[in-house]
């Protein structure tokens, strides 16, 4: 009898994502959850606290407790706000603490009066409040928070079992208490956990299939990228080189022409090798906007290729934004500005280079001028500049897919430092305020999930945005003697 394979476990989400870290687009859609939420919290403790005068001894109390539970409710709307990602662990302490607060005051309110537990608004809008976190934090984060409130919630029924006008051992009633905080909250870790798993099972899977895509088109993207440039060296630098050769003999006119041809070579070789993924969504913005009768003037300042680091999340994102304000009313087409900078080294090519020229059996040139060779050895570089970009996409990708590394107690070198790449976008933009953060703050809040410190400056007309994307810099452990 033969074991059946086993199939390999799918991976899992790290323990600190949240849906609004992996997903910012579905995290926004989600933020009405929280106002939803915030109106029957504060609703149901007000109607619960006008409907049962008899049993409030200090009247005070009574009013702090709903004016806590409103103020927890608050804080999570404007927490959850989507110009104002990501939502932030302080943010759901400071919550979850006003709602333990709000709990502790009603119990106080009530004491010695309190008919029965089940009545209670506090450990229900507690619950609630628990509940709404779902899309925004980490699902054992939420647990923790919830098994930390209703343990408070559960001491308190306890304390108030004798004064309860049913007669039932303490334990029963700590139970039904703790239940209106566990039931939301359990509901809230399981969305958060089964969402979080699915998003990053599905992005897995995505880049995964990316990864296998480019390897299989690799080679025949490598081919017609030689097939294209020697068509277009056919047009003039074979046809000249062809003609010296059946002459067998160089002219100061054909030194003229070849000094001519090698100039116009490199120049198409740097201009190829500098082009970054930033460069052709400028060029395709600059395009539409000259489609559209405009004028456009775009500038892009990013001397070291700094955007070459950027992940595939991060460049949809500046993509989105950049395409974004280009389409927005009141847009000034000569007034776009992208600048990169940023500490640490700037990202390197990588030495995979894949030599798709020049392995045709191609026979040596009885050529005795150098400049000449000039013109051959610069369309090899050409070649071999298009296969590094090739490599180095390649390598974007299998970082993309790669899990991040971890700091180890046993070895504090294993992170080495992270690069800071600071992107700045500038653009004038003839909009009111409020239309103009009504029309960024979708985009906003992918940004502050996949970035950090986003910084927005509004001078009429003139908006500043600026932000940071962190990269780790590989350093190879010393070994001993070096």
């Amino acid at each position: 009898m033969t074991r059946a394979t086993p199939t390999p476990r799918r991976p899992r989400a790290p323990a600190s994502a949240s849906q609004q870290r992996l997903d910012p687009i579905g995290g926004l859609a989600a933020w009405p959850l929280a106002p939803v939420v915030a109106v029957i919290v504060v609703t149901y403790a007000i109607v619960a606290t006008v409907s049962r005068p008899h049993e409030i001894a200090i009247i005070e109390l009574a009013a702090a407790a709903v004016a806590a539970l409103m103020i927890a409710a608050a804080v999570l709307v404007w927490s959850a706000r989507p110009d104002l990602a990501p939502f932030t662990r302080a943010r759901a302490m400071v919550i979850v603490g006003l709602g333990i607060i709000a709990h502790l005051f009603a119990a106080a309110s009530t004491w010695q009066f309190n008919g029965m537990i089940q009545d209670d608004f506090a450990p229900m809008g507690l619950g609630l409040l628990l509940l709404a976190l779902a899309p925004f934090r980490p699902w054992k984060e939420i647990l923790v928070l919830g098994v930390s409130a209703a343990l408070v919630v559960g001491v308190t029924a306890v304390a108030q079992s004798p004064f309860l006008g049913i007669q039932t051992p303490p334990v029963l009633f700590a139970i039904i208490a703790m239940t209106q905080v566990l039931a939301p909250t359990l509901a809230g870790a399981a969305y958060s956990r089964q969402v979080v798993n699915s998003i990053h099972r599905w992005q897995t899977d995505a880049r995964r299939a990316i990864r296998t895509r480019t390897e299989a088109s690799r080679g025949l993207l490598a081919q017609s990228v030689v097939d294209n440039r020697l068509t277009n060296l056919g047009a003039d630098v074979l046809p000249f080189l062809a003609d010296v050769l059946q002459r067998g003999s160089l002219t100061a006119a054909d030194v003229k022409r070849a000094r001519s041809l090698a100039f116009q070579v490199r120049r198409v070789l740097v201009a190829e090798v500098d082009h970054t993924w930033l460069d052709d969504l400028i060029d395709r913005e600059r395009a539409s906007l000259t489609a559209r009768g405009l004028t456009p003037l775009c500038v892009i300042a990013d001397p070291e290729r700094r955007a070459t680091g950027f992940d595939s999340d991060q460049r949809a994102a500046v993509g989105a934004l950049i395409v974004a304000l280009c389409t927005l009313k009141g847009f000034d087409p000569t007034s776009l500005v992208v600048q990169i900078d940023g500490s640490g080294a700037a990202p390197a090519d990588t030495d995979q280079i894949t030599q798709a020229f020049g392995q045709r059996g191609a026979r040596p040139m009885p050529a005795t001028d150098t400049t000449t060779l000039a013109i051959v050895t610069a369309a090899e570089a050409q070649a071999a500049a298009l296969a590094r970009a090739q490599a180095r996409a390649q390598a974007q990708v299998e970082a993309a897919t790669a899990p991040r590394p971890t700091r180890s107690s046993s070895d504090p070198r294993a992170v080495s430092p992270r690069a800071v790449d600071t992107i700045t976008i500038q653009a004038g933009i003839s909009l009111p305020p409020f239309q103009r953060r009504r029309a960024l703050r979708p985009y906003l809040s992918v940004l502050r999930a996949v970035f950090t410190g986003v910084r927005v400056t509004s001078r009429h007309p003139l908006l500043t945005l600026e932000f940071d994307a962190e990269r780790g810099q590989a350093v190879a452990p010393r070994t001993k003697g070096a």
